[in-house]
């Protein structure tokens, strides 16, 4: 009774799903996919802190040359 448990459960956690080469393209191609969203997301969050960076910095160059500028 234990060894049929026990080969009953060896076969429920290592049966793997053999997929087609059809399947196996498809699932590379949603990966791809998949991959090339995020490195959009990724470029478009990186274009954005650019912007905002440039901006605090020039804003922040601007306000410490008013300070010591106008101060005598």
């Amino acid at each position: 009774m234990k060894n049929l448990f026990c080969k009953k459960l060896a076969t429920c956690l290592y049966t793997t799903r053999v997929h087609s080469k059809g399947e196996q393209r498809q699932e590379a191609n949603r990966e791809d996919e998949i991959t090339k969203d995020w490195m959009l997301a990724a470029a478009v969050l990186d274009r954005i802190c650019a912007i905002a960076f440039t901006i605090i910095f020039v804003a922040g160059t601007i306000a410490f040359l008013a300070v010591f500028v106008a101060h005598p």
